[in-house]
Formats: structure tokens, sequence, C-alpha cells
């Protein structure tokens, strides 16, 4: 009979005492009397703190009603899902069981169990906000790939009964628009390839990738009259994602370009970049056409063009926005309209070598 009531005891112990789950007995006046040590891993909070409490105050204001339903409602056993702050504000999802007696029917009280769900709820969460953006970034991408089909559709409808000096016209507007239509194609597939690729930690080349970028765009039509001015320091050697780190600069160092103002006497394109020990640090500085104030909360919007003055998709920032987020850096920009536009990227460096070691770098300025 020991023995039996000892084991009962042991479980007993190894039920309140569960790492994953908060135990709260109150009395007939619902009042906690007994809070398991528990609390404290998962809310940042003492036992004792709490033992004495009324129980209807225990949870935050904007979740008390939806608590209080559930412990008047304890003789139906129900079961709810709560979300209770730790003591730095983080929300912690629990599953709550509530029942109004706990061994006997001379006790009176309520055994209130919440069972931890954070990680399955940020899961189900995260699920969710892929299923919407998946769900507004099909939509977005049928809409406007309709455009330059339906485009081409009416050129050649018009090729049909043109004149012979009509021709050449159309289907050099319609080549343009079937490479529009290419061009926004392979920056969706881009886009799919960089946000299914795994983070990767790369020794990076900052001054060569930059210039790598600049050679490019000095091709462009609107390249050749542009100044760049590159500005580097490296403190230490930079470990990031080779590929993300290009689709980002190289995006915003093109969107300076296309958006140049060629009514300027003269355009710059300033490039300073800075790695130490934590963050690498890129602003990207031009004297182009601007962004008015009021487009500059939409600019990182799928396929949003602020303007129609240079040929794009409006994915390219939007592309810039999600990779930033997926290297858990930040992205800020400032605009003025005709006087041109700035934005600073900050990334994590991932500097740490296999032995632990940083290598150490110098400062450097060049102009091409």
């Amino acid at each position: 009979m020991g023995e039996q009531m000892i084991k009962s005891e042991n479980f007993l112990q190894d039920l309140f005492e569960d790492s994953a789950t908060i135990v709260l007995i109150t009395d007939g006046e619902f009042n906690i009397r007994y809070c398991s040590s528990s609390i404290q891993p998962l809310l940042g909070l003492d036992p004792m703190s709490v033992v004495g409490k009324d129980a209807f105050l225990f949870t935050p204001l904007e979740v008390r009603d939806q608590w209080r339903e559930s412990l008047i409602n304890a003789g139906k056993s129900t079961r709810t899902e709560i979300c209770l702050k730790d003591a730095t504000g983080e929300c912690h999802y629990f599953d709550v069981s509530v029942a109004n007696r706990i061994a006997s029917h001379e006790i009176r009280g309520l055994v209130i169990m919440l069972h931890d769900i954070t990680s399955r709820k940020r899961k189900a969460i995260a699920l969710e906000q892929e299923k919407e953006h998946l769900d507004q970034f099909i939509y977005k991408t049928t809409h406007d790939l309709r455009s330059p089909i339906h485009s081409a559709m009416g050129l050649l409808n018009l090729l049909e009964k043109a004149s012979e000096a009509e021709r050449k016209l159309y289907l050099e507007m319609t080549r343009k628009t079937l490479t529009k239509l290419e061009l926004l194609i392979e920056e969706v597939n881009h886009l799919y390839k960089v946000d299914k690729m795994a983070v990767q930690r790369e020794r990076i080349d900052l001054k060569n990738l930059l210039e790598g970028e600049i050679a490019v765009l000095k091709n462009h039509p609107r390249g050749g009259n542009i100044r760049f001015e590159l500005n580097y320091s490296e403190d230490t050697v930079l470990f990031s994602d080779t590929l993300r780190i290009r689709t980002i600069l190289g995006n915003i160092l093109s969107n300076a370009v296309k958006y140049s103002d060629s009514n300027k006497e003269s355009s710059f394109i300033r490039i300073n970049a800075r790695v130490n020990y934590e963050t690498l640090t890129v602003t990207i500085t031009d004297n182009g056409i601007g962004i008015a104030e009021e487009n500059l909360d939409k600019i990182f919007e799928i396929f949003y063009r602020a303007t129609t003055e240079a040929s794009g998709t409006g994915l390219g920032l939007h592309i810039v926005k999600d990779t930033i987020a997926r290297l858990k850096g930040k992205i800020e920009v400032k605009s003025k309209l005709g006087e041109g536009t700035k934005f600073k990227v900050l990334l994590p460096n991932l500097a740490f070598s296999n032995s632990g070691a940083v290598l150490s770098g110098h400062g450097k300025k060049a102009v091409l």
C-alpha cells in the first residue's frame, strides 16, 4: 500500500512538474493555491509570485475575458487556446484544460493545466503566412504576365493589317514586349530559387563583387554617363551568402541606373560599404529622379512601380526586401522627388572562421 502511494505521489509530481506544462490549482474562491515550477522557464515568473493571486487576474488584460470564460465553464471540462506573454513581452501559446475537481467530490476549486504549444503554433502561423504570401504572389504574377501577352497579341493583330512600312515598327514593339515578358519570367524564377535555397556561409570578396556589378551596369543604356564612386572599408572579412548579397546590391544598383535623371548634367551613384566584426553596412546614394514621399512605403510591394519613366518589372525591390529578411538584416530608404535616393542595408556578418579567428582588412576608395 505504501509503495503504491509513493508511486502515485511520484506520478503526480512528474505530471505537475512537466517542463512543458504549467499547473495551477485554485480554491473555491478562485485564488491560486499552487503553481508548478515550470512557470519559471516558460514565462519567466517565480511560482511563489503567483500563489495567492486571484486566478481571474492571472492573464494579461487583452485575453482576460477569454480566460474568465474558460474558468467559469470549468464544469464542462472545457479546453481552449490562449496567448500569455513572458517577462520580455514575447507571446507563448498554451492549450488550456480546466477541471473543477482534483480527486474528491469534497474538494472545491479548479485544476488548470496550460500545455506549451508555442513551437507548434508558430509553425502553423508561419505556414499560414506562407500560404497568404503564395496566394498573393500567384495572383499578382498571373495578373502581371497577362499585360505583355495581351500587348503582344494586340500588336500581332495590327501586323496583319499593317503596311510594309508599319510592319518594322510593330515588329520592334512586339520584340520589346516579349523581352519584357522574358525578363519578368526570369525574375520570378530567380525569386523562387533564392527564396527556397538555404542560407550559405561563404567568404565574400566585397570589393570584387561590387566592381563586377558596376562593370555590368556601365554597359546599360543609361549607365555610360553615370559616375560610380566606391568607398569601402574592411575591418574584418565578410562571411555571408554570395548569391543573396549579389541579389540585394545588384538590384539596388540596377534601380539606381534605371531611374537616373537624364536632365541632370552630372549623374552619380555613390556606394559606401563597411564590414566590421558584426555587420555589413552598405549605403547606395544617387541623384536620380527620386521617389515621391507618398510612394516610399509601397516600393517594396510585389510588382509595384512608382514611375513609368524606365522599364522594369516591379519585382526588384520586393526581391531585395525578401532576401534581406532571409538574411535577418534591415533596409532603410530616404528619397526626395527630383533630387535622388539613398538606400541603407545592414546585414549580419557571419565572420567566425572554423578556428574562431577573424581576419583584418583596411579602408580603400576608388572612383570608377
